[in-house]
């Protein structure tokens, strides 16, 4: 009769779980006679030594949100010494009486339940009922707080209204009564990522995903094949995988096998658990989801300087029924940008581009096969004689996305070489004209050019190859090539003066010359215009900045209608500082004749180099044909002069240094200074000579006023850094300094000079008459 009792609560409890909360009352009151009949036979599992136990037992299941609560009664064994001790005193501090089943607490995971979601069903047994269990995997407890230690926290009186809840409750010595896992999950979901991959035609592997449930869910795949034999049944995986990993797997070796003629197969996933089964059906097309393997056997059957016929072989996929899509991609050794490759699209029936983000297209020919191998004629490759590496992909014509294309096949090639692409560029003033100090009659002409980039050379023994041309009296004509030659110029000796030359630069390499040239016009001494002074290079302090300034020669002329006038800026990278010839990379820039400064930047500067710049004047006769070429009958320059003189941005703190004094007299004295280069330029603007009548000359300080003296830059360029200091007195011993006023502050004194002047009798005496005499004297040095 007990046994039946017992079973019948945990039958009413089950139901308890999956009745609304409108039978609550009359089950309550069902379930708590029932528990006083069999309360004290109640376990919490075979083997488990227990002061009672739960009902349901074990494992409780639900699906979320349909509406159950969740249910389970803990219930004590009467008849143990720990639940007996707690019936010899049933009052607590307050004289309330209090039953066993008041002490029994629920906790969820680790977390005590709060006491809104605990019942108390009769003297040994309570309830915990929640109404919408959240869905996971937890654990549910319940404990028995004993007697001893229950008056020492009466917090657990708490009032607690989450169940969630992260609250404290120091509690005294429990013993644990009985436990259950609860799932609260779903039925099985309909599976939407389902995916099927061949590779090379040879196998085929499908994979999907599956929702999380915490109710332990399997899914089988089973697949049909169209047609009347197999459009009726159902095949399945060849191993359980699809229930451990979600993956079913099959090729030729497995049973069943793999099914490589079907264009189609149709999927059915079967998703199972304890709530319930679902199935997903998938149309899918096997066709369009291959994944070839990598082309194979790729060489060079011909090529020429722009083109390569590649031959190559799919293996497997030969026979595909379907035509195959190819994708060649190609990039030479010059192009530096990783990820800017040159690609063709290309199939068995006809060729197609492909618009792809970070590809260069270009039209190609289309395919050509036979039982073994497939040909393409790539043509339109730009560079002779350069390295090219490929990669070539394939697809089936079915696929559609980028995803679907094999791992590359690769092959590198060297295409023929040519003559190259062009000769090297020169300007108008690119010359170098330097007259002999021993025959003044003969000179040595440098010609400079810009190089060409390596890709252009087009082939192996690259080299420039400059000459002039005579004609004898027997009106032959006599080439003359330079007497060396370097990588940015050649030089010619011994030529004449007073002749004017017309040279020719061509590209050269052991296929031939190119076809184009490049021609520059030196003209004779007497023809070749003024050359501009003073070229000064300024170095700021951001790199590959420059400032150059220059001063004409008096006779440039600006441009007209007929003639256009103007300079050209050069600079060449050189890795030696020694001036003048330099062998390295050329480039320049125009500037109009009005202009005497000019501000460059170097472009892909690199630190390591040193740069010389130059400059030239040069005129263009305008002509109505459009000529442009720098021949003797419309260009005149006068050719390259280098820059004389390097400087820093930052001459704020300079000082004038070796100043001397070139004359002495009993009232005046000649004071003599270097100009330095960094004086040319428009940050220097004035010099002050500061001087005095001292005490002796062992004592600098001033016996009377100091006196100065103020020249523009102008007027101590002209006069070659030279000045006059007048109206001193006789035997007088002066200090004297000099410093630069700039744009920015006031220099620092030069080295102070102490000069005694001489007595009345020993020397000059200054009348102003004579003013302008004396200092051309002393500029021409008449006077040490």
């Amino acid at each position: 009769m007990v046994v039946t009792d017992i079973n019948m609560v945990r039958q009413l409890s089950t139901t308890i779980n999956r009745r609304s909360l409108s039978s609550l009352p009359m089950l309550c009151a069902t379930l708590t006679l029932l528990v006083d009949l069999a309360n004290s036979s109640v376990s919490c599992g075979s083997g488990i030594k227990s002061v009672g136990g739960t009902v349901p037992s074990g494992d409780i299941i639900l699906e979320y949100g349909n509406g159950v609560p969740l249910e389970i009664t803990c219930i004590l064994q009467s008849d143990t010494i720990i639940v007996q001790n707690l019936f010899h005193d049933r009052t607590d501090s307050s004289n309330k009486t209090k039953f066993p089943s008041h002490r029994i607490i629920f906790y969820k995971n680790a977390e005590i339940v709060p006491r809104q979601y605990v019942t108390i069903i009769n003297a040994t047994a309570a309830q915990l009922r929640i109404p919408n269990p959240p869905a996971g995997q937890d654990t549910y407890y319940c404990t028995l707080l004993l007697d001893y230690e229950r008056n020492k926290n009466e917090s657990y009186e708490d009032e607690v209204t989450d169940l969630n809840t992260n609250g404290s409750h120091l509690l005294g010595s429990q013993v644990g009564v009985c436990l259950n896992r609860v799932y609260v999950g779903y039925k099985p979901a309909i599976v939407k990522n389902f995916t099927c991959i061949s590779e090379n035609w040879v196998n085929l592997r499908c994979n999907w995903n599956i929702s999380e449930n915490p109710i332990k869910t399997t899914y089988t795949l089973l697949f049909r094949l169209p047609g009347r034999a197999g459009g009726r049944i159902f095949i399945n995986c060849p191993t359980d995988s699809d229930i451990k990993e979600n993956t079913c797997y099959w090729d030729f070796n497995t049973t069943p096998m793999y099914r490589q003629p079907y264009e189609f197969y149709d999927f059915r996933l079967n998703g199972q658990n304890v709530l319930g089964n679902s199935s997903t059906f998938f149309n899918f097309h096997h066709y369009a989801n291959i994944i070839p393997a990598s082309p194979i056997n790729i060489t060079v059957v011909d090529k020429t300087e722009s083109s390569a016929m590649l031959r190559w072989s799919v293996g497997t996929m030969t026979n595909f029924p379907r035509e195959l899509v190819y994708k060649i991609e190609y990039k030479s050794q010059w192009d530096f940008i990783p990820e800017n490759w040159h690609s063709i699209i290309t199939s068995d029936v006809e060729c197609s581009m492909s618009n792809q983000t970070n590809l260069f297209l270009y039209t190609m020919n289309c395919q050509e096969r036979n039982d073994d191998y497939y040909y393409y004629n790539v043509t339109d490759l730009k560079y002779p004689s350069a390295h090219y590496d490929f990669r070539m992909y394939v697809r089936s014509s079915l696929a559609r996305g980028e995803d679907k294309w094999s791992s590359p096949g690769h092959i590198t090639l060297k295409t023929k070489p040519s003559i190259p692409r062009r000769p090297p560029r020169t300007d108008i003033g690119s010359f170098e004209s330097i007259t002999s100090r021993i025959d003044k009659s003969k000179r040595n002409v440098f010609i400079y050019w810009q190089q060409i980039d390596d890709s252009e050379k087009c082939g192996d023994s690259f080299e420039y190859r400059a000459y002039y041309t005579s004609t004898t009296e027997q009106n032959k004509s006599i080439i003359h090539y330079s007497n060396e030659i370097y990588e940015s110029y050649a030089k010619f000796q011994g030529l004449s003066t007073s002749v004017g030359y017309n040279f020719t630069v061509y590209s050269s390499n052991k296929e031939g010359l190119s076809k184009e040239f490049s021609t520059i016009y030196v003209p004779s001494e007497s023809q070749r215009i003024e050359k501009p002074i003073l070229l000064t290079k300024m170095v700021f302090h951001q790199q590959g900045v420059f400032e150059l300034s220059w001063k004409n020669s008096g006779t440039t002329e600006l441009s007209s209608a007929d003639e256009l006038n103007y300079y050209t800026l050069f600079w060449c990278e050189n890795v030696n500082r020694d001036p003048y010839q330099c062998n390295g990379y050329m480039n320049w820039t125009h500037v109009p004749s009005s202009e005497f400064r000019c501000n460059v930047t170097i472009l892909n500067y690199n630190v390591n180099n040193h740069y010389q710049f130059a400059i030239s004047a040069n005129s263009r006769r305008l002509l109505s044909n459009g000529t442009n070429s720098y021949h003797q009958s419309n260009c005149k320059s006068s050719g390259m002069v280098w820059e004389s003189c390097t400087i820093q941005n930052n001459i704020t703190a300079r000082k004038v240094e070796n100043v001397w004094v070139s004359v002495i007299s009993s009232t005046f004295l000649g004071l003599r200074w270097n100009i330095d280069c960094t004086d040319r330029i428009g940050l220097v603007g004035e010099y002050q000579i500061f001087y005095c009548a001292v005490v002796s000359a062992n004592n600098y300080i001033c016996s009377g006023s100091m006196l100065s003296k103020t020249m523009s830059r102008e007027e101590a360029q002209k006069d070659r850094g030279f000045t006059l200091l007048t109206n001193l007195e006789p035997n007088t011993t002066y200090i004297v300094s000099i410093s630069i006023s700039t744009n920015y502050d006031k220099g620092i004194h030069s080295d102070p000079l102490l000069i005694t002047t001489l007595g009345l009798g020993g020397g000059w005496y200054l009348k102003q008459e004579y003013l302008t005499y004396i200092k051309q004297l002393m500029k021409h040095n008449c006077y040490p």
